[in-house]
């Protein structure tokens, strides 16, 4: 069996909004975290998990980093259309109450 790679996408929207669709994993996760540094921590940032199939702890360490760095700013990242998979992680770390959710 041939082992295929992770799979993600990422699309900007208005608003300093992400678009992510596919998995958030040990191979995606930097992806991730490069395209929230591009947007900075002047404003606030929307991530739109809507479409995320499976997220690990590595995915989860980038929302979690990233939530801290826009707070010392000042800012907010705030997860949208949270999918199953996600909503699963964030209830079993407990992280859900503590993050900026719609």
């Amino acid at each position: 069996m041939t082992l295929q790679p992770s799979r993600l996408s990422i699309d900007q929207a208005p608003n300093n909004t992400l678009v992510v669709e596919g998995v958030i994993d040990s191979h995606t996760a930097d992806q991730l975290m490069e395209r929230l540094r591009d947007l900075g921590t002047d404003s606030d940032i929307t991530l739109n998990l809507q479409r995320v199939e499976f997220i690990d702890s590595s995915g989860l360490r980038i929302i979690v980093t990233s939530h801290q760095d826009l707070a010392s700013a000042g800012q907010r990242l705030v997860l949208d259309g949270i999918s199953d998979a996600v909503a699963r992680l964030l209830e079993i770390t407990g992280l859900r109450e503590h993050l900026h959710t719609t």
